[in-house]
């Protein structure tokens, strides 16, 4: 036995009660689980088994509650976590970041959208596709590595198609490491799916307007929106891959009006190689700078709300595990360290 008087009689025997040691995991489930008890909080539930029984760990079992975990508490606003920028990459097509989307059925055939991204440039490049295999997609990504050379890092969301034994092999023997996205957490790679819906958009209005399939449009749209200028790195992605600003319909207006040639010839091979050199390497400085400035002014005005969480070797934490025989996903308190 175990005489135990709440903290509020503390100082006198007169409201002591005498609680039963015990180990036992049904005077839980009773005191917590059972429908008379209502799956209360933490300090109810801690209460009411006072009364009549005591063990170490006792407090520990509401954190764990599948249905209370599932169900969550009412008006509970959690606040966010301080953000945490993605490193900026300064290298281009050394880090390309690959989603793959599913859209209407065109007459081609085409019901699905690969989209693949420069993490240092945000260069795009959209694929339309009729199947998602694993071959399919690698072929896909194979042909997109001759033209702008092989990456050091594919990442992915978790896909059954990207996961796949024969999509891991191609990318081992082209000697590319491949990261994955965490489940249910698509932030990590939130440049690519941002511009995802972004592309989406645009297509649905480029059929709209011309009564024409998504696929057709794929080129358009994508030269749009590569052509145009990003906010987070000062320079479009043309201009960071290729180095000059790609000839677009409101430049060849413009020549029209200054009655101006495309190409006069008095620069020679050998100075434009140079100068074009020169002018890639000021523009991938610049953006990476502007970039990192634009992580830090987000990052401060994210924060403003959020409030830090810092865990120590042997902390509690809680982690998503799927449920067996269920299809909601329960929360389970699980040691970080062990």
């Amino acid at each position: 036995m175990h005489k135990w008087t709440s903290h509020v009689d503390a100082g006198g025997d007169r409201n002591a009660v005498d609680q039963i040691v015990i180990l036992r995991q049904n005077v839980l489930s009773l005191a917590h689980d059972h429908q008379w008890s209502g799956h209360l909080g933490i300090t109810k539930t801690y209460d009411r088994i006072l009364q009549h029984f005591f063990w170490q760990g006792l407090a520990q079992f509401c954190q764990t509650c599948y249905t209370c975990q599932i169900t969550g508490k009412p008006n509970q606003v959690i606040p966010p976590a301080p953000l945490c920028p993605i490193p900026v990459i300064g290298e281009p097509f050394k880090h390309v970041v690959v989603v793959v989307g599913p859209l209407p059925k065109t007459k081609s055939g085409n019901q699905f959208l690969l989209t693949i991204m420069c993490m240092a440039t945000r260069y795009s490049e959209a694929i339309p596709l009729q199947r998602i295999t694993s071959p399919v997609v690698s072929k896909a990504l194979i042909k997109f590595f001759t033209t702008f050379g092989l990456p050091k890092v594919v990442q992915s969301d978790q896909g059954t198609n990207i996961l796949s034994k024969l999509f891991k092999q191609v990318l081992k023997s082209l000697s590319i490491t491949h990261r994955v996205a965490s489940a249910y957490h698509p932030e990590s790679q939130g440049a690519l799916e941002g511009w995802h819906q972004t592309l989406k958009s645009m297509l649905r209005k480029y059929c709209l307007e011309s009564e024409k399939d998504w696929d057709e449009g794929v080129p358009l749209v994508l030269f749009a929106a590569c052509e145009t200028v990003q906010e987070s790195l000062g320079f479009s992605p043309t201009e960071l891959v290729f180095g000059h600003t790609v000839r677009g319909p409101i430049k060849v207006l413009k020549e029209q009006f200054l009655s101006q040639e495309l190409c006069t010839g008095d620069e020679n091979v050998l100075d434009y190689v140079s100068r074009f050199r020169e002018r890639l390497h000021q523009a991938c400085a610049l953006a990476k700078e502007a970039l990192s400035s634009s992580q830090r002014s987000m990052k401060g005005h994210y924060d403003k709300q959020a409030v830090s969480h810092p865990l120590q070797p042997g902390d509690q934490v809680l982690v998503l595990l799927p449920v067996p025989g269920s299809s909601l996903v329960g929360l389970f308190l699980w040691s970080l360290f062990h």
